[in-house]
């Protein structure tokens, strides 16, 4: 990486580590400027970029990590961080193989990051992931919200004339929401805005509700998909307790923090479904494609980590100072000799210099970047880079 970075990757996964653990780290893991953190429904993950050798674990101790939580933490370093990070946008390492909202996901996470080494292999990801995708035919219409719905409507007799309440109209409720609409009688969405709410219902066909108006539509509701950020305010234990005196009820909590008071969660029983309980799903994609598309990632981070090393980054930087040196010491011997110039002609004729310079420095910088110093000269000579 640039000026001896590293990339490195902190993960907690549904694979290694309990939802009661994510739900605790989003409370304390914060992006910004020097860290990205991807919080996504079956994983977070810290990347930052440091110089010299410094331990996973007292990076995780000094973001406030609890030491609990470090057991089930995995760690990627270097090229191995880069090559997940770009196995994770390209969709490989999601519930549902190919799933195109992680890429959204991706560019959410490195909005507040300024540090260029992280920009940087930010920026490749999403790259990457398109490409990848592209490459291997990566496309699902499936998501979690499509595998919330299987799983809402496994125990309705009739979902064809079953209402199913669905809390929550952002990413996961919308995509929760288109597959539910067509699979059942009714379908109620209930929102803290309202007016989100009934935007999305005038799409699909719904009824819009506020959340106060939950505890009516519990009552007809037969399953509910939870998508909401409520940490248990609005499907507490009473109200669950309540509408189960009428009869079964399925309750699908993909939100994370769970949406679902914990009394409640204890009530449903195997009834109640969290994010961590859903099948995944491979739609079609052979395992010979997957494991083609890791490789594909794996060479990616490779040679983005081999053309940001700490040789070329300094060759770079050599480059362009000599070049500004040269620019700085011929515009004033010319101005020497251009004295009648006014101030105003001096400034676009010491911009022209500067525009030309980073003309002519452009080719062999990628060069370096790409190739190696050795690859400068031939740049400059206008002969292309083996």
């Amino acid at each position: 990486m640039a000026s001896g970075h590293r990339v490195i990757a902190l993960v907690w996964h549904q694979r290694t580590s309990a939802i009661d653990t994510r739900e605790r780290l989003l409370g304390v893991l914060t992006s910004g400027p020097d860290r990205a953190v991807l919080a996504t429904c079956h994983r977070i993950e810290l990347y930052t970029a440091l110089s010299g050798a410094t331990d996973a674990l007292r990076i995780a101790a000094a973001l406030g990590v609890p030491e609990r939580d470090r057991a089930t933490m995995s760690v990627f370093e270097g090229p191995a961080a880069v090559a997940h990070l770009f196995s994770v946008a390209s969709g490989l390492d999601s519930a549902v193989v190919g799933e195109p909202q992680i890429l959204a996901q991706v560019r959410r996470a490195c909005a507040s990051a300024t540090h260029p080494a992280l920009v940087a292999v930010l920026a490749r990801a999403l790259h990457v992931g398109r490409v990848v995708r592209a490459d291997n035919d990566l496309t699902s219409t499936r998501s979690v919200g499509s595998l919330a719905v299987d799983a809402a409507l496994a125990s309705v007799r009739d979902p064809r004339h079953a209402t199913v309440l669905v809390v929550g109209a952002g990413e996961m409720g919308k995509l929760a929401l288109r597959a539910l609409v067509p699979r059942v009688g009714a379908v109620v969405v209930a929102n803290r805005d309202i007016a989100r709410a009934e935007d999305l219902a005038r799409t699909y066909g719904a009824r819009a509700i506020p959340l106060a108006g939950v505890p009516g539509a519990l009552d007809a509701a037969e399953a509910v998909i939870s998508a909401a950020d409520t940490r248990g305010a609005v499907l507490t234990a009473p109200l669950i307790e309540q509408r189960l005196r009428r009869g079964p009820l399925t309750v699908v909590d993909i939100a994370v923090p769970r949406s679902v008071d914990a009394d409640a969660r204890a009530l449903l029983g195997p009834a109640y479904v969290s994010v961590d309980d859903l099948p995944g799903a491979r739609a079609r994609v052979a395992d010979a494609t997957v494991a083609a598309a890791l490789a594909l990632c794996e060479s990616e981070a490779i040679h983005f980590c081999e053309t940001r090393s700490p040789e070329r980054a300094a060759a770079i930087r050599e480059l362009r100072d000599g070049a500004e040196r040269v620019r700085v010491a011929k515009l004033a011997r010319a101005m020497k000799r251009l004295g009648h110039l006014s101030a105003r002609d001096r400034r676009i004729v010491a911009a022209l210099t500067e525009n030309l310079t980073r003309a002519l420095v452009h080719p062999p910088t990628v060069a370096v970047r790409e190739h190696g110093e050795d690859a400068a000269a031939r740049a400059l000579l206008g002969r292309s880079p083996r």
